[in-house]
């Protein structure tokens, strides 16, 4: 009969084996569950970039229906301007909106074109972003928007 040789270490080989494939599979998890985080965040950034483009067109709107010759008064002559409002939320900074309003056809078709762009969070940044073109009727019996587009707006 063979004697029967005692392997000393196997389990601790096996033991220190078994540990690296389950810290590499949980690497793994933890990775894929940083992706999904950052996913996550870029689907929220894109809403509110839309909502803060949005917003800006309301904002544009307001201030048009309050003051037909906004901002300037009845002899002012400027075609297009624009203007930028950061919105904060409990003291944050969400981001920001930039309006840009063209005036030339305002006398002979009676309408604004607004471009608003949403930022979601830091200008800097620019993570997300958000177009919106928009033709707005300034007869007073149609003050209404005509156009409206989503995304990719034509530049004004």
């Amino acid at each position: 009969m063979k004697r029967r040789i005692p392997q000393r270490g196997f389990l601790l080989v096996f033991a220190l084996l078994l540990t690296v494939i389950i810290s590499l599979i949980a690497l793994s998890l933890l990775q894929l569950r940083k992706a999904s985080y950052a996913s996550s965040q870029n689907a929220v950034r894109a809403v509110q970039a839309r909502a803060l483009a949005r917003s800006g067109i309301g904002d544009v709107w307001t201030k048009i229906g309050k003051d037909p010759f906004f901002p300037g008064g009845i002899g002012d002559e400027q075609k297009r301007f624009s203007y930028r409002e950061n919105i904060e939320y409990e003291g944050e900074l969400v981001g920001s909106f930039t309006v840009v309003v063209d005036r030339t056809y305002r006398f002979s078709h009676q309408i604004l074109k607004i471009e608003s762009q949403g930022v979601a969070g830091e200008l800097s940044e620019q993570s997300s972003t958000f177009t919106i073109y928009a033709e707005l009727s300034i007869d007073p019996n149609d003050f209404r928007f005509k156009t409206w587009q989503e995304g990719a707006a034509p530049s004004l």
